[in-house]
């Protein structure tokens, strides 16, 4: 829920904002909460060790540089329902690197939660004028490599936090992606924020302390505790919610299309997440 609620605030930063300088400002925001959250949450559970510096390093920029950078420039780069067709290929990559990296097996309950999951995307992107929309070649590859930058971060991610906690996890790798951030900054950043009205600032801090810190903070969490390809089919409810709040908060319309591909997608998530109840006697 809290993930899909940062799309509306995307949305509605995104004509007061160039997507780099919002993923600056974004950042540079959660970046000080998680330097301030260092002293309490900030220690590793053991010694960092130096094999694990270039999937750290990795994981760091597909998590921060990677994913936001390219969400943010492929939300204006193609139509609403294609980036939620393009975007959705994201547990679709993960379901094939945590099979190769992570040896997680995959059962025919799991594959079909995917394709339900992956139809129901279909449909919502029918439902968002996809075949009336128009998107460049630059804006596809932005909305894939969202895709593919998120499993990356969702799967490598996995023996790190295991091995160092999800709290500590967290903060470091947000803080040495912020790092990665530093190049892109321009002088058009300071003139853009400063003539950021209030309702922008309130979404900003949206996406800074809920989305980012809190939101990461939960999904390591999750991904410490079971398989990654179980937690992405449950991210299929992003769409969902951030439909509903586009609704809610932006007067955006809702059509049939898009509550028949809402429908469908939450089936594939509880199909994922069903388990036979035991009879104990």
């Amino acid at each position: 829920m809290i993930w899909g609620m940062s799309f509306v605030a995307i949305k509605a930063l995104e004509p007061l904002l160039t997507p780099v300088n919002l993923t600056l400002l974004r950042w540079f925001i959660a970046g000080s909460a998680l330097l301030a959250l260092t002293p309490f949450m900030g220690r590793l559970k053991q010694r960092f060790e130096r094999k694990d510096l270039p999937r750290f390093l990795l994981v760091s920029f597909a998590n921060v540089v990677g994913y936001h950078l390219t969400l943010n420039y492929s939300e204006g780069g193609i139509p609403e329902g294609m980036a939620v067709l393009l975007v959705a290929l994201g547990p679709v990559f993960i379901l094939v690197l945590s099979w190769f990296f992570l040896g997680e097996r995959h059962g025919k309950r799991i594959i079909a939660a995917i394709v339900l999951a992956f139809t129901g995307s279909l449909i919502l992107a029918i439902g968002s004028d996809l075949a009336n929309g128009s998107g460049t070649i630059p804006g596809i590859l932005e909305a894939v490599g969202t895709a593919f930058s998120y499993s990356v971060f969702a799967v490598f991610s996995k023996s790190l936090v295991q091995k160092y906690g999800a709290g500590s996890f967290t903060i470091w790798a947000g803080l040495v992606g912020t790092l990665m951030l530093l190049p892109l900054l321009r002088g058009s950043f300071f003139t853009q924020i400063a003539a950021l009205p209030p309702y922008g600032w309130l979404y900003m801090l949206y996406l800074s302390i809920m989305s980012t810190v809190v939101g990461y903070m939960l999904f390591y969490t999750l991904v410490n505790r079971g398989a990654v390809s179980r937690l992405s089919i449950q991210l299929y409810l992003i769409p969902v919610v951030g439909v509903a709040g586009g609704a809610l908060l932006l007067a955006e319309h809702i059509g049939t299309f898009t509550i028949a591909g809402g429908a469908v997608m939450l089936t594939a998530v509880a199909l994922s997440t069903w388990r036979p109840r035991q009879l104990t006697h």
